[in-house]
């Protein structure tokens, strides 16, 4: 999936850009991803964004098309540059780049992405979860859940 160029971002202690990820990116987002247990199958850069600072990449994040529904994964801040809004910015950047109305998010950090505007799925098709189970590759990772974020005006 091709996304818009974000524009230039600052962080409270320097400056990011929000860019789209390219081929070269790719061994280091497997590297980190390997080391955060996040799954590293099947990567293309051009699901991700990554925030770039100082010639080097602080974070990256995944929108991924799964079926009919959007989806956001593969969430990592480099640990040095965890606790500066680099997640949410990433976040925020590709809620802005989903071409739907809604965005779904497989995870276990309920309360983070609360305060980010998604909210808890009680309900939903068994066909839904198994799309989302194999994109994610959740099966049998305890206390993972399904949130939506409903972008207003989409």
């Amino acid at each position: 999936m091709e996304m818009k160029e974000p524009q230039d971002t600052t962080s409270p202690e320097g400056a990011l850009k929000v860019r789209p990820a390219q081929e070269s990116d790719l061994a280091f987002i497997r590297e980190e991803l390997v080391r955060n247990n996040i799954d590293a199958e099947n990567l293309d850069h051009r699901e991700f964004l990554v925030a770039a600072e100082d010639g080097g990449i602080a974070g990256f994040g995944r929108l991924r098309r799964t079926g009919q529904f959007y989806q956001i994964g593969c969430i990592a801040v480099v640990e040095e540059k965890r606790g500066r809004g680099v997640g949410s910015l990433l976040i925020k950047h590709l809620i802005e780049n989903t071409p739907v109305k809604l965005v779904y998010i497989v995870t276990d950090l309920v309360e983070y992405f609360q305060r980010m505007g998604f909210v808890e799925m009680k309900e939903s098709s068994k066909e839904f979860l198994d799309a989302l189970d194999e994109a994610c590759k959740v099966k049998g990772k305890p206390n993972t859940v399904v949130m939506v974020f409903e972008r207003p005006g989409k």
